[in-house]
Parts: C-alpha cells; sequence; structure tokens
C-alpha cells in the first residue's frame, strides 16, 4: 500500500451535472491506498471463493477480482483487517452498513474525495497520471474485452496503478446526483442513499468514463464483471 500525504485539492470538473460543482477539499488524514485494485487471487486467499467472470482467463490470480457488490468488498475489508489483528472497520447488519469513521485503523474503502485526491495525485491531468488514457489505462479501444492483469500500466505521480479503466472501484460513499452542501473537509458523504458510489470506468468503457472526476452509482448488492475495489487505511 501507498502512504499518501494530507494535502487540498480541487474536486470536481465542468463536464457532468453531477460532478458540479466544483469544489476545495481538504484530506487532513493521512491514509494508504493499495497500489493496484484487489486481485482475483488475493481475495480468493482472504474469503476463500472467487466470484469472477474472467476467473477462468490466463494469469487470472493477477486479474482484479470483478462481480463483487459493494457489501462483498466491505466483508473482504473487515475479513482482512481480522485476519491481521487490526480492528474491523464495518459493522454490518444484515444490508445495513456503519463506519468507524477514520480513526479506524483496519482496512476499508476509501471515501470518493480520498479516491479522486490519489487518482488527481497533485496533477490536472484527465485521466490518474496522464493526459494519454493509452498510458494508464485499459478501456473499451485496448483492452480487448475484458479485464487485464493488475500494475501492467504506468503509475501515477502516487505510484498508484490502474486508477484509470480495468475495473470500476467501489467507495465508500452513497451516491447523489451532485456535489451541493458537499464537506469540505475530509467528507464522508451524504448520510443515506440507495446507491453506492463507483470510480475510475472500466474495461469496457471509453475514455470519459476513466477521467479522474467521473463517477457512477451502483446498488450496493449489485455484481458485476467489470467493477471491483482496492483498499485503503488510516494512518495517524
Amino acid at each position: 500500500m501507498m502512504a499518501l500525504p494530507p494535502g487540498e485539492f480541487r474536486m470536481g470538473s465542468q463536464k457532468f451535472d453531477d460532478e458540479l460543482p466544483m469544489h476545495q477539499v481538504q484530506i487532513r488524514q493521512s491514509f494508504a491506498l493499495s497500489e493496484t485494485e484487489v486481485t482475483q487471487g488475493q481475495y480468493q486467499a482472504v474469503i476463500g471463493e472467487n466470484p469472477s467472470h474472467f476467473k477462468d482467463q490466463p494469469g487470472w490470480e493477477e486479474r482484479p477480482v470483478e462481480r463483487v457488490s459493494w457489501l462483498d468488498a466491505v466483508k473482504y475489508c473487515n475479513t482482512l483487517s481480522e485476519k491481521e489483528g487490526l480492528p474491523p472497520c464495518y459493522k454490518v447488519q444484515g444490508e445495513a452498513v456503519t463506519w468507524q469513521g477514520l480513526e479506524c485503523a483496519g482496512y476499508r474503502l476509501p471515501t470518493e474525495a480520498e479516491w479522486e485526491y490519489a487518482a488527481r495525485a497533485d496533477t490536472a491531468t484527465d485521466y490518474s497520471g496522464s493526459q494519454q488514457i493509452d498510458d494508464v489505462a485499459w478501456y473499451e479501444r485496448n483492452a480487448g474485452q475484458q479485464t487485464q492483469p493488475v500494475g501492467k500500466k504506468a503509475a501515477n505521480p502516487w505510484h498508484l496503478k490502474d486508477m484509470s479503466g480495468n475495473v470500476w472501484e467501489w467507495v465508500w460513499d452513497f451516491y447523489k446526483e451532485n456535489y451541493k452542501g458537499a464537506g469540505r473537509r475530509d467528507p464522508m458523504g451524504p448520510e443515506a442513499g440507495s446507491k453506492r458510489v463507483i470510480r475510475g470506468g472500466a474495461w469496457n468503457y471509453d475514455a470519459e468514463y476513466a477521467r479522474v472526476a467521473d463517477r457512477f452509482g451502483n446498488e450496493p448488492g449489485d455484481r458485476d464483471k467489470n467493477v471491483g475495489f482496492r483498499l485503503a487505511r488510516s494512518y495517524p
């Protein structure tokens, strides 16, 4: 995992309504983010099964896990925390999930603001690490209609890979169709909603969805062959 510094950035863009209004966000809590998306091999080692659509393809262990719901991602975070002797960050009661907050030292999903902060990596490029999408992302024009092993494209300046393309990534936040009223300091998203945010685009989506500002909402129980996740952890 890559330790990332606190800082500020301009979140959102002028391109689509759900990316408005652009607003200044302060990330005050140091955190780490996994270098790549969670792979099928990692998921199987922790959970004991592999739900992925592309699990029979060559190099499957290094391809991102997909067909995981938001609730599956939460379960993975808690299970890995327990295996490593860390406090679980989520309390799960059926489909209701509460988060212990940024002070929890266990594994968790990044907030939407943390995700975009990390993807931008203090740059102004459309994609995470480059203005040229083919340098950093697997998307519909170069992925061959399937996921690809993680870490094969160039990293962004903070050494994070695949934040644009390959699979969409679940984050913590409920999805809202704009940023009106959004918090400015360590925001954790709306207090309620029916969908959770996914970020980053995927192997079967075109370039505009791989932009660092692009965002989408999925039902938390959805399991799609183009949606996975990566891990975050808070640090003092």
